[in-house]
């Protein structure tokens, strides 16, 4: 079975290699699909090649959305307005993973913390300006250039940073740091950087933030709690059934009240929020009763925010499919450039200041590695703005390339600073 599915890989990979050099790039679509899908799912069977199967499903469906669009575009309804609750279902992922106690540790020596904060909001940024201007890129896509280096890093960073051989305390407490400074730096960024390109509201950009990430993630480690917490109270079926309710009532007064304009941005987040609370707390009491196990949403989260992902990033390209094909090309030089750069400076600047190789790498990647999924949703919750997604789709997708190759070369080199007699890095 393995050697029959990876035959048909590589035959749809030469069909499509074929079609495109002979000129026939609309035939090239069915077996460029068939292959990333045959790939993704080769992935999953062999377990040397696990990791890479979520990356080939994303571009089967990338592949699919370019070719196909009308399949992602209208399913009786937009499916844009799935794009910003698939996102929130990433971020609250995200909180229920952050690790406090290892961001509070790091704390106690915050040396690496602040620089590798400084240099991911100051330097990617002014790249961002640089790069937009050395493309000439029109000013709704520069701005979507822009807004992905003012973004914080993503959580694929601290899985590089672990496979690079940094330090993941403080990978994930950079990350950790960046995220909660966001609803306040990005749009203060955005408004200096970017507001004579396009017109930019703070405090809309600002409560669009709250909503796609404090929300969320606030909901995610109230839910850790609930789930892994020492706390006597959530050991109490009484007072988890309690919270449940609570929650829903909570949930329908949000519905029900009206917000004022000025901040009824955030209210889809604490619907959302109180909704997953609620759930998790119903699901807990039902797992409790019936023996299941403890670890179920850690079983089931990451399943559910891998299909958030590719259903995110694939919605919102058949949306701006058309526009892609014009700029997609120059997107990605422009992606490859930013991120170089991002990583260069990350390191040597690092290096220059007096950390470690371990540290350095480390902030390298999370200064290169941005957000692209919260770039996408700003674009549209707070700029309302497709053609301003463009950007953190290419960058977003080119970074999980970059990260990878960069972890991959670093895995097999332990630092030098980490041996008794190597001077030098190798």
């Amino acid at each position: 079975m393995h050697r029959l599915i990876l035959g048909s890989v590589v035959l749809a990979f030469v069909a499509t290699g074929v079609l495109i050099a002979l000129g026939k790039l609309a035939a090239a679509g069915i077996p460029m699909v068939f292959a990333f899908t045959g790939a993704a799912v080769y992935g999953y069977l062999d377990e040397k090649y696990r990791k890479m199967s979520f990356t080939f499903w994303v571009f089967a469906f990338l592949a699919a959305a370019m070719y196909y669009p009308f399949l992602f575009t209208d399913w009786g309804f937009n499916t844009q307005v799935l794009v910003i609750p698939m996102l929130q279902v990433i971020m609250f992922g995200m909180g229920t993973k952050l690790s406090l106690a290892e961001f509070k540790k790091e704390l106690k020596n915050p040396k690496g913390i602040l620089i590798g904060a400084a240099m991911a909001f100051g330097i990617m940024p002014v790249f961002g300006i640089m790069v937009a201007k050395l493309f000439q890129f029109p000013p709704e896509i520069a701005v979507g250039v822009i807004l992905i280096g003012a973004c914080p890093g993503g959580a694929s960073s601290n899985v590089m940073a672990f496979l690079a051989r940094g330090n993941v305390a403080l990978s994930v407490s950079i990350t950790t740091l960046t995220t909660l400074l966001t609803p306040v730096v990005t749009p203060a960024l955005m408004k200096l950087m970017a507001n004579e390109l396009l017109e930019i509201s703070f405090l809309k950009m600002m409560l669009s933030s709250f909503n796609l990430i404090i929300v969320p993630i606030s909901a995610g480690l109230i839910c850790h709690h609930i789930l892994y917490g020492k706390s006597s109270w959530v050991k109490q079926h009484k007072a988890v059934a309690a919270l449940a309710v609570l929650s829903l009532i909570a949930m329908i007064i949000v519905i029900m009240v009206p917000f004022p304009q000025s901040t009824a941005l955030i209210k889809p987040g604490l619907v959302l929020g109180f909704l997953l609370i609620s759930l998790v707390c119903l699901v807990k009491l039902i797992v409790e009763l019936f023996n299941g196990p403890r670890d179920w949403m850690d079983k089931i989260l990451p399943t559910v925010s891998m299909v958030s992902i590719v259903l995110f990033v694939t919605i919102v390209v058949a949306l701006n499919r058309d526009k892609l094909l014009v700029v997609g090309l120059l997107l990605v030089a422009a992606s490859a450039l930013h991120n170089l750069l991002g990583f260069i400076l990350g390191y040597w600047g690092s290096r220059f200041v007096g950390l470690s190789i371990q540290d350095s790498r480390t902030i390298s990647i999370e200064v290169a590695l941005k957000n692209g999924g919260l770039g996408m949703g700003l674009a549209l919750d707070a700029l309302g703005n497709a053609n301003a997604a463009l950007a953190p789709i290419v960058f977003g997708k080119w970074m999980n390339i970059s990260g990878s190759a960069i972890a991959n070369y670093w895995r097999d080199k332990v630092p030098s600073d980490q041996l008794p007699t190597s001077p030098v890095e190798s």
